[in-house]
């Protein structure tokens, strides 16, 4: 059983560990193990606390689990996704609503989604997504989009089941290898009363 919840600075270390564990078992034969070894050796909790105080714009969501019996021995933060508006190319923030443009051209962005391995196909995934969903289109967002590795065959099968599909956007990220990254996105119709 896991518990959704807004991630606090506090949780910067957890989170660092994930994105690490994370990395090396769904990337392990999609990026170079030395590429790998040296994008995830940058990620640490201080770095992580710095990005939480740098980006005032993004939204991060942690799945916190607790004791229970059927679950596995990991207790507390096990999962996170953050979101935000829509980056372009060079990183900068897009449109969004309440900024003064119009709505329909407001898109949001899941940056990240990344549950520890020994809590995958436990519906933390689904949980954290369905949480971000629910949110972003609370904020007024008509559109999110999301970049997956092209090779990530089972994070693309798990962003189809929640209803994204590509939009036909591809980029390839030379400073991870030159691995091929592919946009997928998805309608978020309007918020629910």
């Amino acid at each position: 059983m896991v518990h959704i919840r807004p991630a606090a600075t506090a949780d910067a270390e957890a989170v660092a560990q994930i994105r690490n564990e994370t990395w090396h078992a769904a990337y392990a034969g999609i990026i170079r193990a030395d590429v790998l070894d040296r994008a995830t050796r940058q990620i640490n909790g201080a770095r992580q606390r710095a990005v939480f105080a740098s980006r005032p714009w993004q939204r991060m969501l942690v799945a916190e689990a607790g004791p229970d019996p059927a679950a596995a021995p990991v207790t507390g933060v096990v999962g996170y996704a953050s979101y935000g508006p829509e980056r372009d190319q060079d990183g900068a923030i897009g449109r969004r609503p309440g900024d003064g443009s119009a709505p329909q051209s407001c898109t949001a962005e899941l940056y990240a989604l990344y549950v520890a391995p020994a809590w995958w196909s436990t519906g933390t995934g689904r949980a954290l997504m369905q949480r971000v969903l629910e949110e972003v289109r609370a904020e007024g967002y008509p559109r999110i989009v999301l970049w997956v590795l092209a090779d990530n065959v089972r994070a693309r099968r798990f962003y189809e089941r929640a209803g994204f599909g590509p939009s036909g956007a591809w980029q390839v990220l030379h400073g991870l290898g030159g691995v091929t990254e592919v946009c997928y996105e998805r309608s978020l119709g309007p918020p629910e009363a």
